[in-house]
Parts: C-alpha cells; structure tokens; sequence
C-alpha cells in the first residue's frame, strides 16, 4: 500500500479565484481509502496554516498529487492562475529536496487536463491524468516508481465505483466550506461524454470516451442526504448538460422532491432541446433555484457557427415551458464569436428584448480560446499558446453594438462597468495578422491575449 498526498491548489488564496467544494479530488481519495491506500488531501480552505507551514509534506509521502480545477480566474478572464501554481509547485519541490525526498508527482483536474502535457512540464511532475482521475490513481499507487519521470499525461479511464460507492466526505472538510457564503456543493449523477460540438468547448475531449454511466438512485439519494445533514443547503449537479437523457433527468428530479429534505435547493446546465411539458413541470416546486441555459447566441447562424445542436425556435420553446411553469431561468449569451458582425449582434439583441426578462440575461463578450476545440483549429494555436489567456479575435465594435442595440432595462452599472473594463483591456491586446476565413472582411479585429504573459485585467465577462 502507497501513501499518498493529495494537494487541493484550486484552494490557493489568488485573485479571482472562487474556492469551491473539491467534489473531484474527493472521488479520487474515496478511491484510494478504500482501496487500503494512506491519503491525506491538503485543501488551503480547510488548513490555510498550511500555506507557510509546509510540514505536511515531511511524511515520506511515496505520491503526491495536484489538483487544477480553473486554468483563468471565473471573472478576472484576462488573467490566469498558471504562475501562481507553478510558484506554488517550485516550493513545494524546493521543500523536498531540502528534506531529501523523491516522491512521485503527479498533476490532474479539469483545468490541468486541459494543457497536460505542458503542465507536467512547468510544474516539473513526473506524470499527468487528463479526464477522470480514479482508476489512473490506483494504478501509480499499486506501482509509483514505475510512473517515475514518465514526464507524460496518461488517459484517464472508467472507475467502476461510480456506479456502487457512496460517496460521503470528511465532517472537517464539510464544515470548512459551509462556512463560505450560500456555499454549494457539486454532486454527480452520470460520467457521460457530451454530445454537444461547441466550438469553444473541450469537455468531450476532457471525458475522453465515456459512454454513460449513471449514478443508482439509491446511491445518489445518501449522497444527497449526507450532504445536507452536513449543512449545505445549495446543490448543483455537474453533469455538463444535466437534461441530455431526459428520462434519467426526470428520475434525478423526482428523487429531488422525493427526498423532500428542508430548504434544499438545487441547480445544473441545462439545454432547450430535449425539454418537454412534463419536464417543465416536475421542475415546478422541485427546489431548482435556476434552469440555467447556454445559447450562447441569439442568432441562427451564429448559433450554426458555433456548432450548437438546436436554433432560437427551441430556446423559444424553451422559455414558453419555463414561463408555464414559472421557472426561475438565467440564459447565458457570449458576444464575440465566429462570425460575429453587426447583424448578429442585432438579432440576438432583438429575441433578448422580446423575450428575456431583466434578471434573466447572463452575458459576456469574448471566448477564451482552449485546447483541442475547433476555435483553436481555426486559429491553428498550440498548447503553448493558449495556456495564457487568448480570446477568439472579435470586432471592437461588438461592445458599442450592445449597448445600442440592448434594452435599457438590461444596461446596468454592473454591465457598463463590465463593458468598459472590457474594452480598455481589448484596446491594450495585440493585433492579430492570420484571420480565420469566417471573420467578416474590412473590419478591425482584436485577437485578445493577455499582456504581459498573464496578467491584463477584466475582459467584460
């Protein structure tokens, strides 16, 4: 049996930075106790003495891994938290070496799944998960010197404990993260592979090939219960699109209202299509505090452009069931992707004025440019080149089109103050040479990247 350290950095104290519940990092301990392995998980939320006083690491560890949820801060979206991990990484092996000790490291997260091989590389680690991390972690435990220097990134493959563990935390770690503000808590119901191609999105390539397990109800519903006894009152389920097997969806939500447990409130991704009356209605009184929807667009072609599988004919659908049904609804709108030009920009404006009540819209301008998406094919970007902050280039005029074409009921300080930082950033970007063929001719576009090798301040997300 190996004795193996987990080190939770998406807790780090860094700027935009939004520490949540570390549901992922979790699985992959549960894995290992049960397996006889020896695990400690070093979240700063839960020990932040831990940040200066680096004893934790003098136990003869024989694996150490870290865990990356975000790459970018949630709304600092032209900065990045890469330097702060690699500072972080440095102590630590600085540390180790003082002490003389040689575990095996290894990185994995969503975030570090995305540039993996070149995460291994600036965090010096021996090896790298990309996906789900369970299984891969049992393997290096069973045989770490084997993983020594593989100086690689290994697929990460299908845990058959998904399916028959209930997974339960430490009170400790629980109390530590109730304590934040209306705190909220991730919990699982399926390991599936998206369907959706959206252009901007690396999820299916973060899952690898998953064909779908869903989570027993019986499982699901004590995890459920255990994380309410524990104090947390916000769930929200991580599948990236919660309603994409609606009937499995429906059963979740039935066991939700089931349950019945006080003040529970719960919230997930969601897509206008599938989504049918019955649906609409079993999500009325289920304790669903948003039905959060990402169109990202308002305009077919744009829509098109972006690789989504429905048209505004079913978000229409969509918020006609929502309004029957009076669901509390949030659609996320990004200005700034391919092809967008002043037409776009109108008619996405115009269903939102027609159709979106004030509290209803969510919008960004500008998409973050990742790893084995088709925005990074069109753009012919490496891994080295996206791990800092690059956006898809987008015509400067997109910010002074939304504010004229938006409602004024929409055109809060908040957004204004958005938009401005927005543009100031944009105006500091490097322009671009190489234009992809969709981007309309004779116009300035602005590829934004962040100067200075990851600093920049807000990009009107």
């Amino acid at each position: 049996m190996s004795r193996v350290l987990l080190v939770n950095l998406a807790s780090l104290p860094m700027d935009g930075n939004q520490p949540i519940f570390p549901i992922g990092v979790r699985c992959v301990q549960d894995a290992l106790d049960r397996a006889g392995h020896v695990t400690r998980l070093m979240d700063f939320v839960a020990e932040p003495a831990g940040l200066t006083d680096l004893e934790w690491l003098g136990d003869a560890w024989d694996v150490i891994g870290f865990t990356i949820r975000n790459i970018d801060p949630i709304d600092i979206t032209c900065s990045t938290h890469v330097d702060e991990y690699v500072s972080f990484a440095k102590r630590v092996r600085a540390e180790l070496d003082r002490r003389g000790l040689d575990p095996v490291l290894v990185g994995g997260g969503p975030g570090f799944s995305l540039f993996g091989d070149t995460l291994v590389d600036r965090l010096g680690l021996d090896v790298g998960v990309i996906g789900p991390g369970e299984q891969v972690m049992l393997d290096i435990a069973t045989d770490p010197r084997s993983f020594k220097g593989r100086d690689g990134v290994l697929q990460g493959r299908r845990h058959c404990g998904f399916l028959t563990d209930t997974l339960s935390h430490p009170a400790s770690l629980m109390a530590a993260y109730t304590n934040a503000h209306q705190a909220m808590i991730g919990v699982e119901t399926r390991r599936k592979t998206c369907y959706q191609t959206c252009g901007y999105c690396p999820y299916a390539y973060i899952e690898g090939d998953n064909a779908g397990d869903l989570k027993p109800l019986d499982v699901l519903a004590e995890e459920i219960r255990g994380i309410h006894r524990a104090g947390f009152r916000r769930i929200f389920f991580t599948d990236g699109i919660f309603n994409s097997e609606l009937r499995f969806a429906k059963e979740v939500v039935q066991l939700v209202k089931e349950l019945a447990l006080d003040g529970l409130t719960w919230s997930a991704y969601f897509t206008p299509k599938p989504f049918d009356d019955e649906f609409g209605e079993m999500l009325q009184d289920s304790g669903v505090e948003a039905v959060v929807v990402s169109p990202d667009s308002l305009d077919d072609t744009m829509m098109r452009n972006l690789g989504k599988s429905f048209s505004t004919r079913h978000v229409s659908r969509f918020l006609e069931r929502s309004r029957k049904n009076d669901l509390p609804v949030k659609v996320n709108v990004v200005f700034g992707g391919p092809g967008e030009n002043r037409e776009s920009v109108r008619n996405s404006a115009r269903f939102i004025n027609e159709n979106l009540r004030d509290d209803e819209l969510v919008m960004h301008v500008g998409y973050r440019v990742l790893p084995e998406t088709n925005l990074a094919k069109q753009l012919g970007s490496d891994d080295e080149q996206l791990l800092y902050p690059v956006f898809y280039p987008f015509d400067l005029d997109v910010f002074n089109w939304i504010v004229q074409d938006l409602d004024s009921r929409f055109i809060t300080p908040q957004l204004m103050m958005n938009l401005m930082a927005g543009r100031a950033a944009a105006r500091k970007m490097a322009r671009t040479q190489a234009m992809p063929a969709v981007a309309p001719p004779g116009r300035t576009h602005l590829a934004l990247a962040s100067v200075g090798g990851g600093g920049g301040s807000g990009c009107g997300g």
